[in-house]
């Protein structure tokens, strides 16, 4: 009898732990989607019910917000030598390009363009003054700015001539009065202009700033400022113009733009420049912003640590990669790695070598940035684009979300996503918004985020005026 009832039990633990450990067999066909089978399950009881069936996880939205990263200083310098000489002959051409006529309606302006920045695109370049014809006591400088970490309006601005009628002999080299050169003298000043200076040349200023850079010119008359970039502009609407190299006048200044600037915004211009290159001509372009995005995400992890079957609130703190996005109009995206609370690998657009521990230079069980492990600062790269399987190609970047996030689960690498209606691994948000620290459940931080989830998608700001973990 103990014979049979040693066997029946022994049956019965064979049963038991076959059945127990059949879940974990190696199954190709299921392992992916139990992962996520399981993450959609415990993401819908962590918010307390189904999702919104409008739901986009904040993709759908522009938030109109920059990277946390700011532009490196330009350097700027009032140059003595120049090596061009803008001959009368010359500018009286030129002011043929930018005709004056306030006493009647706004001119027309014989122009390329009348709303534009310059991509730097070379080491440095040249910016000098040719005619003025204000009455006013303008102030004259550029802006710049990075367009893959900021908008125009946040751009940095250095000012060239600080008062054009005042600054004779501080910045100009040459001037005609009454038709005639002059050399200014240090102490020339508004008795000078009222004996009729228009033609001027400015010492030169060298601009030496990230070839990645946009600048444009600007004049401040009062309390108005008038930009090349007519967004810039209280009205909308340019006040400057542009003559493309391709209709310079002289062989000499074959690779120069000429500039005109107003200050009153009325079309015609009382400032003349020329933007001269060193190295290679700067690149006119159409102003434009980028819409950054950060996207927080989970790397469908999740774990009943303290054995009470239910899965921890403290898992979902989305912050295993923070990452800011914006895709520029190229197709590229601009990326910058702000967190890694993940301990398993995670990588983007499937580049192995964009794996953010690897991006952070520290080790592959090492949480970064969320008050549990090293600090580091934020990671900069631009992806050109992504690859489709069999197809060697580089694809431009539509949307933020096309680009691919991948944790390293189950021995294959899983895409974080962010479906309709269904639980999202990934989500985006502003980026001003603060990810919790390591441990620190995303709901407690920002209680309105379950509310989000479930009914209500108007509350598109739901990390807005909440306390904050960090």
């Amino acid at each position: 009898m103990k014979k049979y009832l040693m066997m029946s039990m022994l049956a019965v633990v064979f049963c038991s732990t076959f059945t127990s450990c059949k879940h974990d067999l190696y199954d190709p066909e299921r392992k992916e989607k139990d992962a996520r089978e399981l993450y959609e399950a415990n993401f819908k009881a962590y918010v307390g019910g189904n999702i919104h069936s409008n739901q986009k996880w904040g993709f759908d939205q522009v938030f109109k917000s920059r990277a946390m990263t700011r532009t490196n200083d330009a350097t700027i310098t009032k140059t003595d030598g120049y090596p061009l000489s803008f001959t009368p002959n010359y500018i009286e051409k030129v002011r043929g390009f930018f005709p004056e006529d306030n006493n009647k309606k706004p001119t027309t302006l014989n122009t390329d363009v009348t709303s534009w920045e310059f991509h730097q695109s070379a080491p440095m370049c040249y910016v000098t003054m040719i005619y003025s014809n204000t009455t006013a006591n303008d102030e004259v400088g550029i802006y710049y700015y990075d367009p893959a970490k900021e908008t125009p309006v946040e751009a940095k601005t250095f000012v060239l001539i600080d008062d054009v009628k005042k600054g004779l002999g501080n910045y100009y080299q040459k001037m005609i009065v009454n038709d005639k050169w002059e050399n200014p003298n240090p102490t020339d000043g508004y008795s000078v202009w009222d004996r009729g200076v228009q033609k001027i040349q400015s010492s030169p200023f060298q601009i030496v700033m990230d070839q990645s850079y946009y600048f444009g010119l600007y004049v401040k008359n009062g309390d108005k400022i008038y930009y090349t970039n007519a967004n810039l502009n209280e009205n909308l609407k340019p006040a400057a113009g542009l003559v493309g190299k391709d209709r310079t006048i002289e062989d000499e200044l074959k690779n120069s733009y000429v500039v005109g600037l107003s200050d009153d915004g009325i079309e015609g211009c009382e400032l003349i420049f020329v933007v001269t290159k060193s190295n290679s001509t700067p690149k006119v372009v159409t102003p434009s912003s980028l819409d950054w995005y950060r996207i927080i995400a989970e790397d469908l992890n999740a774990h009943d640590l303290d054995n009470d079957q239910e899965v921890d609130d403290t898992d979902f703190d989305f912050n295993d990669i923070v990452i800011d996005i914006a895709i520029d109009q190229m197709g590229k995206a601009h990326c910058i790695l702000q967190a890694a609370g993940a301990t398993l690998q995670i990588r983007i657009n499937n580049d192995p070598e964009l794996e953010v521990h690897k991006l952070f230079k520290v080790g592959e069980k090492e949480m970064v940035n969320t008050k549990k492990g090293p600090t580091r600062d934020p990671v900069e790269f631009t992806l050109d684009g992504y690859k489709v399987k069999g197809d060697d190609k580089l694809h431009p970047f539509a949307r933020v979300q096309d680009v691919p996030i991948h944790v390293y689960r189950q021995n294959e690498w899983m895409e974080l996503t962010a479906p309709v209606a269904r639980a999202a691994s990934k989500i985006a948000v502003a980026t001003d918004f603060v990810w919790p620290d390591e441990r620190v459940s995303l709901k407690t931080v920002y209680p309105k985020f379950p509310e989000y989830v479930k009914d209500n998608i108007d509350i598109t700001d739901w990390w807005k005026n909440q306390p904050k973990s960090r």
